[in-house]
């Protein structure tokens, strides 16, 4: 005879057969105080037997006199159950997404601007076992204790980590409008900007998945960035010669895909958060206008299967000039009413990173690649005025450095500042329509 969580059981998640519900226990790293709640429903099932197994409920802390929970009571929080990687013996403590949470929720909780846009930790760590007289951690090395050391050691440490979070979110593909889109966007983006600066934490995974959106008592969305699995400290990156490829593959930045040992900085969520916008704009945002079918004839389609190079390329020869940018991805965005928002959004948004006329020209677009042969027009566009050599923001980045990835890195926070006020401008604007559609 074996313990039952040998055989694959999950003691901490029980169900009640009496008052027909399930239970979880989620233990709080640091209080060490474990809470149980009550399930009203799974928002995300694990379909892999390998990797992460992220599974999400929503679900209520189980007091005195409740005997089930309801998805519509305020109370709700979203327990999020997965097996991250371990990186080391204090990986969970010092880089884990828990204490990022925690960091977060720290820093930014006096400020009433940003309520809610971002997960609010409320517990979570280490899935606790009992085992021989006390608690363990829950791990795949302790399931595996009994296996031989050469077997145990090919199969990838992982710690079976528990999260509760509220507000509870929903996929942006519930959303009504683009104007709702760009809401959300503002919202989340206003985030990230004080996360990084605040928290000096990088999200590095800005994907369709993980930015989500909730609604007031007047109806009015909200949008939240969530998933912090992959994000990590902004200093570690920095010391860090050839960085990790991390995040959603159609979503990648270039410099990301590539593996290029430009430093990651904020910029490569920005330049993900275009790459979003430009799969919602062509695909559509949720059922009443989205065209799965069109995508397969965009050279938008090989974001989502191609190998990593050659999404890399192609996203260079977009993204180089405006030009580009317009006849591969803005001449396809959906001709649905309020689309014409997210051209222009786009548009603001791309010449502000790429095409950014306060940076030197060394500074604009993208390095150039051995890329295949594709047919394109190059549009002509308008001399724009450049500023003088002493007022590029770039000025005083080192002459040597003619990468123009690397050179923005050098400005990063300089160009979020303007990538900020863009969204928060169409944000603002959005808002004003919104406004006036309800009072019609």
């Amino acid at each position: 005879m074996c313990e039952s969580w040998r055989l694959g059981y999950d003691p901490t998640i029980r169900y009640d057969a009496g008052l027909k519900h399930w239970e979880i226990d989620v233990c709080d790293s640091k209080t060490q105080l474990t809470r149980s709640y009550i399930c009203a429903s799974i928002c995300c099932s694990a379909y892999s037997t390998f990797g992460r197994h992220t599974r999400c409920f929503v679900a209520q802390e189980k007091t005195e006199g409740l005997v089930s929970a309801s998805n519509q009571d305020s109370s709700m929080v979203l327990i999020k159950d997965s097996w991250a990687q371990a990186t080391g013996p204090d990986s969970d403590v010092v880089h884990g997404e828990v204490a990022y949470l925690r960091e977060i929720r720290d820093a930014l909780a006096d400020d009433r601007a940003l309520e809610g846009t971002y997960p609010r930790l409320e517990a979570g760590g280490v899935v606790q076992i009992k085992y021989a007289g006390g608690v363990v951690d829950d791990t795949t090395q302790l399931i595996l204790e009994d296996i031989d050391d050469n077997t145990r050691a090919k199969v990838p440490a992982r710690i079976h980590r528990r999260i509760v979070m509220s507000p509870v979110g929903e996929p942006i593909h519930n959303l009504k409008s683009i104007d709702e889109l760009i809401v959300v966007v503002g919202d989340v983006m206003a985030a990230h900007t004080a996360i990084a600066k605040r928290c000096g934490l990088l999200h590095r995974d800005l994907s369709v998945n993980n930015i989500m959106f909730h609604r007031d008592a007047n109806g009015g969305v909200r949008g939240m960035l969530i998933d912090f699995d992959n994000a990590c400290r902004i200093t570690d990156m920095e010391k860090t010669e050839q960085p990790d490829c991390v995040g959603t593959l159609p979503f990648m930045s270039i410099g990301n895909l590539e593996l290029s040992n430009v430093k990651r900085t904020v910029l490569d969520d920005w330049e993900s958060l275009i790459y979003v916008l430009c799969w919602i704009g062509t695909v559509g945002i949720n059922q009443a206008d989205q065209d799965c079918e069109a995508v397969h004839i965009l050279p938008i389609k090989s974001w989502h299967k191609d190998s990593a190079t050659n999404i890399a390329a192609l996203k260079t020869i977009i993204m180089h000039e405006v030009s580009y940018f317009v006849k591969y991805i803005l001449n396809h965005i959906q001709e649905v009413r309020g689309f014409e928002e997210l051209y222009r959004l786009l548009y603001s948004l791309h010449a502000s990173l790429f095409d950014n006329h306060h940076v030197s020209p060394s500074a604009r677009g993208c390095k150039l690649l051995q890329v295949p042969k594709v047919d394109i027009i190059r549009a002509v566009q308008p001399e724009v005025p450049a500023l003088s050599d002493t007022r590029f923001l770039d000025r005083n980045v080192d002459p040597a450095i003619t990468d123009s990835f690397a050179r923005r890195a050098e400005i990063a926070d300089a160009l979020v500042d303007e990538l900020l006020e863009v969204t928060q401008r169409f944000r603002d604007e959005a808002l004003q329509r919104i406004d006036k559609d309800n009072t019609h």
